[in-house]
């Protein structure tokens, strides 16, 4: 019989970064606001193009209100996430986007719906989240141990895409029984449940120090700094904003070309993303393997080319069955997706100092995500079929092109994979 010691040993393995109370809350708010996400990833562009009836700019321009924030908002905000108790931060933002998403179905319901509304709340929305997303890869190495960092990122992420898994299907449904406007409600109300859920762990954090206080502009330009002497941080970073680039024109064009072009309904639709995100989840399960056996710079090459390469089978649905090249299409871009998030998160927690995490990540957003509103208005004057077709051709080559930033000398240690950051 094994010792009482070594049994709890086990135990507290298998559990890993489960095992601490605050990470399991903050686990299950993600997981819930994930699900409505993801059905408002799906709702609120047909809410534009089906009952609203918009045009393929104007749908490519509601895209792109959700990413302005970042380079409009990145770098000071990356400074009042080092300066603020992340916590409050987490939570003021969730009810904040509860509240926005929540006066879309509300404003249809009386009748006074608009694209512009849509566009309002897709840009404060996208405010809100650039503080959250800041605030919550800062907030998480405060959570668990060092060692647990990894484990913690996977668990995040395997919950996240188990919950996106069934959510597209869910949004499929919602969007056919009770419209795209209320089924947007279901998501307002899972930032509720997430910033409650948030709101319920150890209050005490502490604000990091950030000594003296100095202006926007210096504190954020310490970041930058930091960032560009890092050459490995400046390859993730270029790769990013590449891939971003064709991911969002893909992003613009994909939902017009399948209900449109290819005539198929919003159900058919949201269970072709469910099966994605079912690769997603699968992704995040396996990082830990990939990474092990390839190095953290191998891995990362052949998850953002495959990610963005997989789209190029989408338009070859005017020619073939589309639904199976639909599904292989989001298949493969969902698991390598999934490996490269758990990857980069890792190795940018491990890479940078605590009381700098909110300006060097703001930086690198700044970069990665202000190439967002480029991709989603890249292409959007195409409105023939064969137009449509040719951009989401074009968009897969770019993001997989992404690949080329992190050419040239790796950046993995002979022992963990991530080199150590030079002081």
């Amino acid at each position: 019989m094994k010792p009482e010691r070594e049994m709890e040993g086990e135990a507290r393995k298998r559990w890993g970064a489960l095992q601490y109370r605050d990470f399991r809350f903050f686990w299950a708010a993600r997981a819930i606001s994930v699900a409505g996400d993801r059905i408002s990833m799906l709702a609120l562009p047909t809410v534009a193009i089906l009952i609203l009836q918009a045009s393929p700019a104007q749908v490519g321009l509601l895209n792109a209100a959700g990413t302005l924030a970042w380079p409009a908002l990145g770098l000071f905000a990356g400074v009042w996430v080092d300066r603020l108790r992340r916590r409050r931060i987490l939570v003021a933002t969730d009810l904040l986007r509860a509240g926005l998403l929540g006066s879309i179905p509300l404003l249809f319901a009386l009748g006074h719906l608009s694209l512009l509304q849509l566009l309002l709340v897709a840009a404060l929305v996208g405010a809100m989240t650039v503080f959250f997303d800041l605030a919550s890869s800062a907030h998480l190495p405060s959570l668990v141990p060092r060692a647990d960092w990894a484990d913690a990122n996977a668990k995040l992420e395997v919950a996240q895409q188990a919950v996106a898994t069934g959510a597209p299907g869910l949004a499929g449904l919602l969007i056919t029984a009770l419209s795209a406007p209320f089924a947007i409600a279901f998501d307002a109300i899972s930032f509720l449940a997430s910033g409650l859920l948030i709101a319920g762990t150890d209050a005490s954090d502490p604000a990091l120090p950030v000594s003296p206080r100095r202006s926007l502009w210096s504190e954020a330009a310490e970041g930058i700094r930091f960032l560009l002497r890092d050459p490995a941080l400046v390859r993730i970073t270029l790769c990013a904003a590449i891939s971003n680039v064709g991911l969002l024109m893909s992003l613009a064009m994909q939902l017009l070309f399948l209900y449109r072009v290819m005539r198929l309904s919003p159900v058919v639709v949201g269970l072709c993303f469910a099966v994605g995100s079912l690769a997603s989840l699968v992704g995040a399960l396996y990082n830990r393997r990939i990474m092990n056996r390839l190095g953290i710079h191998r891995t990362l090459v052949l998850s953002t080319f495959i990610e963005g390469i997989a789209y190029i089978l989408i338009p070859a649905g005017t020619f073939l069955p589309v639904i199976p090249l639909l599904l292989a299409a989001l298949i493969l871009s969902g698991f390598f997706n999934t490996t490269w998030n758990v990857s980069v998160i890792t190795f940018r927690q491990t890479r940078i100092a605590q009381q700098l995490m909110g300006r060097v990540g703001a930086a690198a957003r700044v970069i990665g995500y202000g190439a967002l509103p480029v991709g989603s208005g890249a292409f959007s004057p195409a409105r023939r079929a064969n137009r449509v077709g040719i951009a989401l051709v074009i968009a897969a080559l770019v993001a997989g092109s992404s690949a080329l930033a992190l050419l040239g000398r790796s950046f993995d240690s002979p022992t963990t994979g991530i080199e150590p950051a030079s002081s």
